[in-house]
Formats: structure tokens, sequence, C-alpha cells
């Protein structure tokens, strides 16, 4: 059995979900690729534009995608964000640090995610 070692992520939720298929765990891992740049670049949007209640909606849809990867500090920062702008109203100086957070780690969970991709 492969000991398999990373920083930033834990492919555990994802190896179970693709239960031993590697086709559907490469179609799952290139789908990451795509949806987590392009969802942390929506939130960065909604931040700047002040729209809480879409920030929290992205962030609640955000958990599942999160999940697959199973980087805690990014899943948590993630968390704070919903929770603090779920009511419309957000604590600007939490989500932008908790964004710095999901911005800060995005390029090492890719490139943990791009070797695991390579064994496929």
């Amino acid at each position: 059995m492969e000991v398999k070692v990373y920083n930033f992520i834990n492919l555990d939720y994802l190896d179970m979900m693709s239960d031993g298929d590697l086709e559907m765990k490469k179609v799952m891992l290139d789908m990451l690729f795509d949806e987590l740049p392009t969802e942390i670049a929506k939130m960065r949007e909604l931040v700047n534009s002040g729209r809480w209640k879409e920030l929290s909606s992205v962030a609640h849809k955000m958990k599942s995608t999160l999940s697959f990867i199973g980087c805690d500090t990014m899943t948590a920062a993630n968390i704070d964000i919903e929770t603090s702008c779920k009511y419309g109203e957000g604590n600007f100086s939490i989500i932008s640090t908790n964004m710095e957070i999901l911005e800060s780690n995005l390029g090492n969970v890719i490139s943990e995610l791009k070797i695991e991709h390579s064994k496929l």
C-alpha cells in the first residue's frame, strides 16, 4: 500500500468517493483544478463589492468542494466566511483574513492535487 504524504491535502474522502475507480478520481481532480480557483476568485469579487449574502452562498457551496481535498485550513477559513456573512452583514476584518488564507493556500493545494493527478 502506497503511503500518501501531503502537507496541505488529505484525499481520503476523495478516495472513498471514487471507490477505487481511478478514471473517476482523475475526472474529480480535473473538476477541482477548474472549480477551486474560479470559486475563490468569485468569492474575492464578492468581498470587494460587499455582497455578503452572495458570498455566504458561494462559501456554502464551497464546503462540498473543499471536503474532497481535505485541507482543514481552507475548510475552517471558508466556514468562518460563510458564518460571518450569513445574515447579510459581513465582518470585513474576519472575511478579509479568511480570504487571504484561502488564496494563500490555493497554489499549494493545486500543486499537491497535480502531483496526485500525475500518478493516475
